[in-house]
């Protein structure tokens, strides 16, 4: 996850000039921008996120940035994690994730602007484990 963290920020200072002030930024921007992240994120794929997290993918379509990891699903804590506890697995992936996007300012204007960031899990059999996304009002108290 720290990784994932640091290519976000990294990331964020290709369009930081564009979202730091509120009134120059558009929501027509948005897809621009996303397309922007999506190709410095592509110049490091894959990129190991932690011990059983590898970033293969990410796409951007209109409002939505897609992030597609792929889970070492051989592993036997994952395993064991996926067959009893999957819930608690997605609910603090989810948490991580939604805790980092909402407090980088540059990232929650452009949520709160209509992005939407999805975040995609697959086996190594490329069967999709779950998957979730965030938007503004996740990022409400």
């Amino acid at each position: 996850m720290k990784k994932y963290a640091i290519i976000v920020a990294l990331l964020t200072s290709l369009f930081a000039n564009d979202v730091t002030d509120d009134d120059n930024f558009k929501e027509e921007d948005i897809p621009k921008i996303l397309s922007i992240i999506k190709d410095g994120t592509k110049e490091h794929i894959p990129m190991l996120l932690d011990d059983y997290t590898t970033l293969v993918d990410v796409v951007s379509f209109q409002n939505a940035i897609e992030y597609r990891n792929r889970i070492n699903s051989h592993n036997e804590m994952i395993q064991t994690i996926l067959k009893t506890d999957k819930g608690t697995l997605i609910k603090t992936t989810f948490e991580n994730s939604r805790s980092y996007l909402c407090s980088d300012e540059e990232i929650k204007q452009l949520l709160k602007h209509g992005a939407v960031f999805v975040y995609v899990f697959y086996d190594l059999n490329n069967t999709e484990l779950f998957k979730f996304s965030v938007q503004y009002k996740d990022c409400q108290p």
